[in-house]
């Protein structure tokens, strides 16, 4: 089986198990055979083009290749392509393991280095990055280590790149129903009631409640019934608990194996290597000390809560237990919001139907990069199922078209469960000197429409959107030469401010205006409850970024300490110190935290680390107009499109103009 170069003919949607199968061994082959061709080129041969240049190339094509394999596990709607999906991708990884493991690619390498010292050493931008980057991959891979030591670590990378994979499988097929009768759901608005699944029993109608985010985050906001909350909070922490903890430790076990074979002091030493943070003593003492300035706030905000907690309780006849449980922030806090500052998020959603939000983002983020969106006919897209939406990007000054974007929004059985962005393809030069146009789909879990009434958004499904979709700008961006260096392959902890960075449009009253229109009126969100949602927007930041610490401290503490790992026992510890929470009883949300399984490794920090960033830049923006279209270009020209040519830290130097600091995060979080 082959496939064609260009887009949008190479990536493929329709493919059958059987056609997966073929097609991942094929591109394994021929990135094996791209590879013997490197090493098997004499000694005196070798110069940047056909080694180096060279490998860069493979790494493009099979990185490209590999989308049609890996990306139906998911997205499809048919349980075995999904499955097979799932198999393949474990073959994959190993395929890449084992390039970084073969002693002959490495010595092409270094011939190379050491034979053209002085081109080598000459070389600059991405060419220079290319070689420091591919020799430093292989130092990681145990390169340096006895053959018996290398040939270790490069099992144990294969060992985790299939219990990972089994990990996430599990999450995505996840099918935990719950089921309430109406009188548990008291709070919960028609059009929500409408959207579930529902049977009858002894003639009385019981609603079946999913843990997709539609169904899940809207009874923990708004649900009156303290019990529906506790059951859906302990269901969702229990899911996949018994084999996802197996799994997760196991994972954790292998790391440590193979940080100590490489000797790295531990796994979160070995992963911090490369990311701008450099070690795990700078991320702990950079968490411990964002928790101690929140601590005072994040107690005052606990408080608050706790005082909305006792009031409800009285006015419901209910016993007041003392204690805010992990059920109850975001209830408690959507009351506070409710009746300080007058947000009524059912109310304010029906503002937002999905078309008005997809409709205004899309134009702010083209008037603010200089882009074009064609949105595709049913005729001319290239979809994997019929709800997804394609789009042609241009650039406006030439009008040429620099890539595509896929939206898929709703909730399908056996699709990725939350939001997030695939990169497909990615933008780089291919071989012939033309550039492969960037592919990216945005993943997501909006409420499905009704026959009654529109997919509405609640706000910070709004927030989630502008957030994901930014990484999409990201890919789309990339002006990158070479694929490890393109789109959002950035250093981990810096690849969440571009899009942290752009979350903020939805706080502008302008962008809102954009953004909103009444489902039945057309009215958008008027100037008052503008005004309120935006003051409401740092409203139990304290609190809530205790519990963002909680995650990265959870992250961590099990990637630094030695020997068997409980991450129950962890979990249960920390969120009742950090996030101010107790855990659920017999739950592990650890069995649910799949950013650490999948790439955020004593990483989760980055949402935080990132977010300093992500201030410092929006307060650019600030000064000299949200929408500029000129700054919004220097933005996309500087950050987006350079993507990892360069270290972080030299792209936020040139766009500030100035070393970052975390005033302006301080300022956003109250501190």
């Amino acid at each position: 089986m082959s496939t064609t170069k260009n887009f949008p003919n190479r990536l493929r949607f329709d493919v059958t198990p059987k056609e997966i199968r073929e097609l991942s061994t094929e591109v394994i082959s021929n990135f094996k055979k791209s590879l013997d061709v490197i090493a098997s080129l004499p000694p005196a041969s070798r110069n940047f083009s056909n080694t180096v240049k060279a490998f860069s190339e493979a790494e493009g094509e099979f990185a490209s290749a590999q989308s049609s394999c890996t990306f139906p596990s998911s997205v499809s709607s048919d349980k075995e392509t999904r499955d097979v999906s799932n198999e393949v991708q474990t073959k994959l990884e190993a395929a890449q393991t084992d390039a970084f493991a073969r002693e002959d690619l490495y010595q092409a390498l270094m011939q190379y280095k050491t034979q053209n010292k002085e081109e080598a050493d000459s070389l600059v931008g991405e060419e220079g990055r290319l070689l420091e980057h591919l020799l430093l991959d292989y130092k990681r891979s145990g390169m340096d280590l006895s053959k018996e030591d290398r040939e270790r670590v490069t099992k144990i990378k294969t060992s985790m790149s299939e219990l990972k994979t089994k990990f996430q499988q599990n999450l995505n097929e996840d099918m935990t129903r719950v089921e309430f009768k109406l009188k548990d759901l008291e709070g919960m608005s028609e059009d929500y009631l409408e959207s579930l699944e529902k049977k009858e029993v002894e003639g009385e109608k019981i609603y079946i409640v999913s843990l997709k985010y539609p169904d899940l985050v809207p009874i923990l906001q708004l649900c009156k019934v303290e019990e529906t909350r506790r059951k859906m909070d302990e269901a969702n922490s229990r899911k996949c608990q018994t084999e996802n903890t197996k799994l997760l430790e196991q994972i954790i076990q292998l790391r440590q194996e193979e940080a100590k074979l490489l000797s790295y002091s531990s796994p979160a030493a070995y992963s911090l290597e490369t990311k701008m943070a450099k070690n795990p003593e700078t991320v702990i003492s950079f968490l411990e000390d964002l928790c101690q300035k929140l601590d005072g706030a994040a107690h005052k905000d606990l408080e608050i809560l706790l005082n909305m907690k006792k009031e409800e309780k009285k006015s419901r006849g209910e016993e007041f237990d003392g204690k805010l449980n992990i059920w109850d922030w975001r209830y408690y806090e959507n009351i506070l919001l409710e009746k300080e500052y007058q947000v009524d998020h059912n109310k304010i959603k029906e503002y937002f139907p999905l078309d008005k939000v997809t409709e205004g983002l899309l134009s702010i983020y083209q008037r603010l990069l200089g882009l074009r969106f064609t949105k595709m006919s049913a005729e001319e897209k290239h979809v994997w199922h019929e709800d997804v939406d394609q789009f042609t990007v241009s650039d406006v000054t030439d009008n040429r078209t620099i890539g595509y974007f896929y939206l898929d929004l709703h909730p399908r059985d056996g699709k990725y469960g939350h939001a997030a962005e695939f990169g497909l393809l990615q933008g780089f030069s291919l071989p012939d000197g033309s550039r492969q146009y960037p592919s990216a789909a945005m993943v997501a879990n909006f409420t499905k429409p009704t026959p009654n009434k529109p997919s509405l958004l609640l706000f910070s499904e709004v927030v989630t959107y502008f957030h994901e979709f930014g990484h999409v700008m990201h890919e789309i961006c990339s002006t990158a030469r070479f694929q490890r260096f393109a789109g959002t392959n950035t250093q981990r902890d810096f690849v969440e401010a571009p899009s942290q960075m752009l979350e903020n449009w939805c706080y502008d009253s302008d962008a809102l205006k954009l953004l909103s229109a009444h489902y039945k009126t057309g009215e958008t969100l008027p100037e008052e409850l503008r005004s309120k949602l935006i003051k409401a927007k740092n409203v139990m930041e304290a609190f809530k970024n205790r519990r963002q610490i909680f995650f990265a401290l959870f992250d961590m503490t099990v990637h630094t300490i030695s020997g068997p790992v409980d991450t129950a026992i962890i979990w249960s510890n920390l969120i009742s110190k950090i996030a101010l929470t107790p855990n659920q009883a017999g739950t592990n949300g650890a069995a649910t935290f799949g950013h650490i399984v999948g790439g955020y490794e004593a990483g989760y920090y980055g949402y935080l680390w990132s977010k300093v960033y992500s201030c410092d830049m929006f307060e650019k923006f600030q000064k000299e107009g949200v929408l500029n279209q000129n700054l919004g270009r220097k933005y996309r020209d500087i950050i987006l499109a350079k993507g990892a040519t360069v270290d972080a830290m030299d792209l936020l130097l040139e766009f500030l103009g100035r070393t970052p600091n975390n005033e302006a995060f301080l300022k956003e979080i109250g501190v």
